[in-house]
């Protein structure tokens, strides 16, 4: 196993029982059998690390330029199966990391659909500013969500779907149609 992963795998095996707060390089190294100038070789703290998780983590069954709607539910069951680290990542001093991972697949799912076929009205631009605004409101439900102590993994899948599909129906077209009557202006 090469040393990045092997770090990103302890980290996140550790922040299911501590606080990222608690978790220091050296504990981390000792969890991990590895020296601490290994660590400090490949990032400059554990928030580097946390950052690098966020950068290269996948998503499975996530197909940029598919129907955001099969997108949208990759990125919901990635996030159920990773209920307990996305939860002690929000709950960190990092919370922007997971907050900008799940705006950026959202916001990827979304334009590289509709860049190649924009809803009626809109420019390339007005698409990207509305798949901005739409990517912004689901990355902020599920920052809710992970915030909040008392939602289980099985309350997070169901609120979730449920917002998805509102989001899909609802939302997104009432996004359009708001860019597009400023764009008009």
């Amino acid at each position: 196993m090469l040393t990045e992963a092997k770090f990103k795998r302890a980290l996140r095996e550790m922040m299911l029982s501590s606080p990222l707060k608690d978790i220091t390089v050296r504990s981390l190294c000792e969890y991990c059998g590895s020296h601490r100038q290994t660590f400090y070789y490949h990032y400059q703290d554990i928030y580097d690390l946390l950052n690098s998780i966020f950068l290269t983590e996948t998503v499975p069954g996530f197909i940029e330029g598919a129907e955001p709607t099969s997108n949208l539910k990759a990125i919901q069951t990635y996030a159920k199966d990773n209920f307990a680290f996305l939860r002690a990542a929000y709950n960190s001093a990092a919370s922007e990391l997971p907050d900008d991972f799940f705006f950026s697949k959202v916001m990827t799912s979304c334009f590289s659909f509709y860049a190649k076929r924009p809803p009626e009205g809109l420019s390339k631009e007005g698409t990207r500013v509305a798949c901005r605004r739409f990517s912004r409101m689901v990355a902020d439900e599920y920052g809710y969500l992970f915030r909040n102590q008392e939602v289980t993994p099985l309350r997070f899948d169901r609120q979730m779907t449920r917002f998805l599909a509102v989001a899909k129906d609802r939302l997104f077209p009432a996004i359009v149609s708001a860019t597009v009557e400023e764009r008009k202006r």
